[in-house]
C-alpha cells in the first residue's frame, strides 16, 4: 500500500479506476469561513447543528472539499455542484455524472470518486472509545479473530474491519440498512472482494475494498461496487484546474 501524492498536473481519471483525496494538512488547507462559502444555506445550517467546533466544521470542510473535488472532476465551479439523496438516502450528485462518497475522522476528511461504479470511504479516529460491545458489529469468525490479539492490538484491529465494513456498506448504498456482523471483511493483505448479502431479498453483491494508508492515527478505508483496475490516493491541491476523464 502506497502513500500519498501530490495530484499531478494533467492528471486524467479514468473508468475503472477508484480515486481518493484527501485535504491538504496544516496551513494549506481549507479553513471554516472558506469552507462556509462554498457550501449551501441547508450544508450550513447541518453543521451548526453539529456544533460549531468539532463535528460541524470538520462537516464543513468535508461538504467544500467534496465540491472542490467533484468540480475539478467535472470541469465546474465547487458552488454549481448540485447534491441530492439516492434512493436509499446515500448523498449523491443530481445528474449522477460520478460516484462519489466522502467522509471525516480522525483531523482528516478524505472523497473517493469512480466514473462509473457506486463507492464508499471511510476514516476512523484511532483514538476513538473501544469497548467490546463493539464486538457485536463483527462477524463470528471476526470476533474469534480479534479475541486471540492482546487487548493494547485489539482497538486498532478491529478499527481497520468498521472502516472496510463502513466503506463497503456505503458503497452498496444501503449503508447500515445491511447488518455489519453479516458482512465478512477479512481481505488478505487488506485489499480483496467481500460478498454483501442486500436486504429485502435483493441478493447478495461484491464490493471490493481497499485499505488506505494511515496517518496521524487515522485508519482509513474505501471501496467500490464493481471491478477496479487501480486506486490512487491523492493530496488534494486546492488550486487545481479541471482534470480529464475518460
Amino acid at each position: 500500500m502506497g502513500g500519498w501524492a501530490t495530484v499531478p498536473s494533467g492528471l486524467v481519471v479514468r473508468s475503472g479506476e477508484l480515486h481518493v483525496f484527501k485535504a491538504p494538512p496544516g496551513p494549506s488547507g481549507q479553513d471554516v469561513e472558506e469552507a462556509r462559502g462554498l457550501v449551501t444555506d441547508e450544508e450550513r445550517d447541518m453543521a451548526e447543528a453539529l456544533g460549531r467546533a468539532g463535528d460541524g466544521a470538520a462537516f464543513l470542510r468535508t461538504r467544500a472539499l467534496t465540491r472542490r473535488v467533484l468540480g475539478w472532476v467535472l470541469g465546474r465551479s465547487p458552488v454549481d455542484i448540485e447534491f441530492c439523496r439516492s434512493e436509499h438516502g446515500r448523498p449523491a450528485l443530481v445528474d449522477r455524472e460520478v460516484c462519489f462518497s466522502a467522509a471525516y475522522g480522525g483531523g482528516q476528511q478524505l472523497v473517493a470518486v469512480s466514473l462509473d461504479s457506486e463507492v464508499g470511504v471511510d476514516v476512523q479516529d484511532g483514538e476513538v472509545a473501544y469497548g467490546e460491545n463493539l464486538h457485536l458489529s463483527l462477524t463470528e469468525w471476526e470476533q474469534r479473530l480479534l479475541r486471540r490479539l492482546s487487548p493494547s492490538a485489539r482497538r486498532m484491529f478491529f478499527l481497520s474491519l468498521w472502516t472496510r465494513k463502513e466503506a463497503v456498506l456505503r458503497a452498496t448504498g444501503y449503508g447500515l440498512r445491511v447488518p455489519p456482523e453479516e458482512v465478512d471483511v477479512l481481505v488478505e493483505d487488506g485489499a480483496g472482494a467481500v460478498a454483501v448479502p442486500l436486504p429485502d431479498g435483493a441478493g447478495v453483491v461484491e464490493v471490493q475494498v481497499r485499505d488506505l494508508p494511515g496517518g496521524r492515527g487515522a485508519v482509513a478505508a474505501a471501496a467500490v461496487a464493481g471491478p477496479v483496475s487501480a486506486l490512487h490516493t491523492w493530496i488534494f491541491d486546492l488550486s487545481l484546474q479541471q482534470a480529464h476523464c475518460h
